[in-house]
């Protein structure tokens, strides 16, 4: 019998791993360039969206009511949440959120949906 069956083609393994970068490559090159980007091309959130509403959504954190959102906390804000788009720990500005898809948020803003990057 012959040992070829047994062994992998060296070229035939190459083009596999140089296929597979490829596929990666053009898949993560259809992501917007900046995620702030893609936010200050959104119609910015409205407090009054059925969602953002539910959520508790204040263009400013300083307006939140803290008795109905008790989990809010002073210095909690959109610009520091893992949802939020754009640059990690912007302090103004608008940028897309992963909770409101369609609409950017306010950087100095927060809802009950926010998670403290890590």
């Amino acid at each position: 019998m012959s040992d070829s069956k047994n062994h992998t083609d060296p070229s035939r393994r190459a083009f596999l791993a140089s296929a597979a970068i490829a596929a990666s490559v053009a898949v993560v090159g259809l992501r917007p360039r900046t995620a702030s980007a893609a936010g200050e091309k959104l119609p910015h959130l409205s407090e009054s969206d059925p969602l953002a509403k539910s959520l508790g959504y204040r263009a400013n954190a300083s307006a939140v009511d803290r008795k109905k959102f008790p989990t809010y906390k002073p210095g909690d804000r959109c610009g520091m949440c893992r949802f939020f788009l754009g640059t990690p720990g912007e302090k103004a500005g608008y940028a897309g959120c992963q909770i409101y898809a369609g609409y950017s948020v306010n950087a100095d803003g927060w809802c009950a949906s926010f998670n403290a990057r890590s």
